[in-house]
């Protein structure tokens, strides 16, 4: 078990494949909606003040053919909403003489009117336009006589009518900016999910291997692309890995199926050496040391020889039989009390008293659950913080659920993040703690040919490792 718990790192943010490929399509999208919208915008305004200057032309001409300049100058007034006029006569070599000026004209300097003919200006709030015809200064006979001069007319009505035009092109090119990205947005994600789609399946194959007897073979889309070569290049690699577990797995079993009959010799003649009366008592005392110490190692032989046929992909025979968990268990702590003794820890045992019989038997196969609690029992007691012990409890059946047994110790520190990995083969959150990392792994394998649930959590400072029997 660690001695401390270590310090979690702050997690950076990080934008997946499908966000990336979310935010192009909504940059693509948005730059070029927003692009083509400036231009549409331009254009319309453009149009729209062209369509606006050529009605107020309109009216400023049929304005000016209405002028009369004899014999005093008499014109017709706006008689539109806001409308206000401007009317000059201009002579060769003669100042203009203005004739006209609204009260409310909104030009207020003359020079940054238009010309005739020349397109419309905008002045405070407003638009301006030109039109002017030849005529002769104002007197008697003026309207029949030659042109000697030019009669300007300046017209000028409110801007706001084109504003609220404008206002609509924008409000229109805006909703087209939204639609486009949502589209954007609807079409990165199915071009995600259809890109995506081959890693998915790579990746959820790669969370089975993990939980697998064997490494599975990644599938391999037909689409001639990066996907196809990282999948294949993945599949050779998965290949020489298959190969390395195997030849490692042989090796075990070969190794551990060897020293099983030395060892057993060794410990026979131990034991027949150890019941030789005639010895002296520090000679029996070594003797009884050196048993121990073979004992130990023959399981730990047994547990490479497990971990051989396990690791190789081979699933152990299971011959299941009804067997009564609570007497089972108290085997196990009959077993297993003088070791908890000699490391100075107590095994309590619960078991319940008024339960059915029935609700405490399950059907499975004896030996191999034996395997699995003496390797979680052995766990708890190498780990279990100091000066405590652990607790063997056993839950009866209820509806819907089968037996449950609860292995539970105090924890030295918390696990956190090392509570995940408990189960991975030659793995030690406490590299210091004696052990291989091998006897939660054999527990898991063991657990999954068995049809067992077994769930670690941790709980106020213990690890509660619990094996759910089927209904």
């Amino acid at each position: 078990m660690p001695t401390s718990s270590p310090t979690p790192k702050p997690r950076r943010f990080r934008l997946g494949l499908r966000g990336q490929l979310l935010l192009v399509f909504g940059l693509v999208f948005g730059l070029a909606t927003l692009a083509a919208g400036s231009y549409q915008y331009r254009s319309l305004g453009r149009l729209l003040a062209r369509a606006d200057d050529d009605r107020l032309r309109l009216r400023a001409s049929q304005l000016l053919s209405r002028v009369s300049l004899d014999p005093e100058p008499t014109l017709p007034l706006p008689d539109q909403t806001g409308e206000t006029m401007r009317l000059v006569f201009e002579e060769p070599g003669q100042p203009p003489r203005e004739l006209f000026r609204s009260a409310r004209w909104l030009a207020g300097d003359t020079g940054g009117l238009p010309r005739p003919a020349a397109p419309g200006h905008e002045l405070k709030h407003g638009r301006v336009v030109a039109v002017a015809r030849l005529a002769a200064p104002p007197g008697p006979g003026a309207d029949n006589a030659e042109p000697t001069g030019r009669l300007t007319l300046w017209l000028a009505h409110p801007a706001a009518p084109l504003e609220k035009a404008l206002a609509r092109v924008r409000r229109t090119l805006a909703l087209g900016l939204l639609g486009s990205a949502g589209l954007a947005g609807a079409l990165a994600l199915l071009v995600a999910g259809v890109v995506l789609r081959p890693l998915r399946r790579m990746a959820a194959q790669a969370r089975r291997i993990q939980q697998a007897q064997d490494i599975a073979p990644l599938p391999v889309p037909d689409t001639g692309d990066e996907v196809q070569e990282l999948a294949e290049t993945l599949n050779q690699l998965l290949a020489r890995l298959r190969g390395q577990a195997t030849a490692q797995a042989n090796f075990l079993a070969a190794a551990a199926h060897e020293l099983r009959t030395p060892l057993a010799t060794l410990q026979t003649g131990l034991d027949v050496s150890g019941r030789d009366p005639s010895l002296p008592p520090a000679t029996r005392a070594a003797l009884a040391g050196h048993d121990a110490e073979l004992a130990r190692l023959g399981r730990l032989v047994d547990d490479f020889l497990l971990v051989g046929r396990l690791g190789n992909g081979a699933d152990l025979p299971v011959s299941k039989q009804p067997v009564a968990l609570d007497e089972l268990l108290l085997a196990l702590a009959d077993r297993e009390l003088p070791r908890f003794r000699a490391a100075g820890r107590t095994l309590t045992i619960d078991l319940p008293d008024d339960a059915l019989t029935a609700a405490l038997t399950a059907e499975t196969d004896t030996d191999q659950l034996i395997t699995m609690l003496l390797n979680l029992l052995d766990n708890a007691r190498k780990h279990a913080r100091p000066g405590t012990g652990v607790a063997l409890r056993l839950q009866a059946a209820e509806a819907g659920r089968g037996p449950v047994i609860n292995i539970e110790n105090e924890l030295a520190a918390p696990l956190g993040e090392h509570l995940a990995q408990l189960t991975t083969a030659w793995y030690q959150a406490d590299p210091l703690a004696p052990g291989t990392g091998l006897g939660l792994w054999i527990a898991g394998r063991l657990a999954l040919g068995l049809g067992l649930q077994l769930a670690f959590q941790e709980q106020q400072q213990r690890l509660v490792v619990a094996v759910g029997f089927p209904a």
